[in-house]
């Protein structure tokens, strides 16, 4: 096997795994936040408004996903929105103010840090803030989402690399071979968790989370304010989202490689014609002698 084919197994196994970042990366983007949580986080059952519960899926999202060096002064940010939010929506004549308790209020009345006041509200029910676990299960996604986000951009670089290598060496057909199997490898991947989604998604969604962290520190009661801001169907318009950007990328690759299939049908035919020309007389070479 060459180097050239070499490469070109590489790259699509490469190209293959960019594709599916880019797609996560589009899910990690505040305005597809924004979107999906204002098409499903309604607040029907929320003491929060669904204006509220937008608004702080949008600050949970930057505390997950966002780095941040200093991991309290992160923690203390987004309690502020949730104890912000709150006492707005338990002030009288507020559209949810029914739905606070006597003790959700004393705990707002509390003149402690964002954080505690949140902790005290959390402890009340978890309906009303995010809880000790809620936070901690964050932070763990924030630690493993910014942890991997630099090597998985290396991954892209790498696929970007072989992609131009190949390009610059004239490889035509290997290069056809990368951008044509990559998105195919991420296809079947896809095909095999979009039938175990449509079958049980439930089960996937455990799956995917029992591979990165511990049993038990994921789940979280229906009605708390973490689910109420991410619902089952936001996940599943999160998967929606990560579909259509990596085939819809695949496909722009799928593309270019039948580009690069084109190419290297002409430089093999250009070869062959060459090839043949060699062999055969030149024309007046019989007769120019005497």
């Amino acid at each position: 096997m060459g180097s050239n084919s070499i490469l070109a197994g590489i790259g699509a196994t490469v190209l293959a795994v960019t594709l599916l970042v880019c797609g996560f990366a589009a899910c990690c983007l505040p305005a597809t936040t924004a979107a999906l949580a204002g098409a499903v986080s309604t607040g029907e059952d929320s003491p929060y408004t669904h204006e509220q519960l937008v608004e702080l899926a949008g600050a949970t999202r930057a505390f997950t996903v966002d780095p941040h060096g200093d991991a309290e002064a992160a923690a203390e940010g987004l309690a502020a929105s949730v104890v912000a939010a709150a006492r707005e929506a338990s002030e009288a004549g507020a559209p949810k103010a029914d739905g606070w308790s006597e003790g959700a209020r004393e705990a707002l009345a509390g003149d402690g840090s964002s954080l505690a006041t949140m902790d005290a509200l959390a402890k009340v029910s978890d309906r009303y803030a995010l809880d000790g676990a809620a936070m901690d299960h964050l932070e763990d996604c924030n630690v493993l989402i910014v942890g991997v986000s630099s090597w998985l951009g290396m991954i892209g670089v790498a696929a970007l690399i072989v992609g131009v290598l190949l390009g610059v060496r004239r490889q035509w057909a290997a290069l056809a071979f990368m951008l044509r199997m990559g998105p195919a490898l991420l296809v079947a991947l896809l095909v095999v968790l979009g039938l175990w989604g449509v079958v049980d998604f439930n089960g996937l969604f455990a799956a995917f989370h029992s591979l990165f962290f511990v049993d038990g520190t994921w789940t979280f009661s229906a009605d708390s304010l973490l689910i109420s801001m991410y619902p089952l169907d936001f996940w599943m318009g999160m998967g929606a989202v990560w579909l259509a950007t990596a085939v819809g990328l695949g496909l722009l690759c799928f593309a270019g490689g039948c580009v690069a299939a084109w190419r290297a049908q002409v430089q093999a035919r250009a070869l062959q014609e060459a090839a043949e020309a060699a062999r055969s007389p030149k024309k007046g070479k019989k007769g120019k002698r005497r």
